[in-house]
């Protein structure tokens, strides 16, 4: 997603989205992060290992940034 763009996901009471577009960007969303070797290096060969920690922190926050859920406005 451009820099300062954000999305607002409908969630229900599971935290699953329910609104199938923005749904639908979230997903794209993750899997570009899940995908970019700055934040998910591929030295580690299993996801619990606990050098990815900060890792998985810069993750979130790269997600928290740009994604609102109802749950959290």
């Amino acid at each position: 997603m451009p820099p300062g763009t954000q999305i607002h996901i409908e969630v229900n009471e599971n935290m699953v989205p329910c609104n199938i577009p923005e749904s639908i960007i979230l997903g794209s969303y993750l899997g570009v992060v899940a995908r970019d070797p700055i934040l998910t290096p591929i030295s580690f060969a299993n996801w619990r290992n606990k050098g990815m920690e900060p890792f998985k922190k810069r993750m979130l926050a790269e997600v928290e940034v740009n994604v609102i859920t109802n749950n959290h406005t």
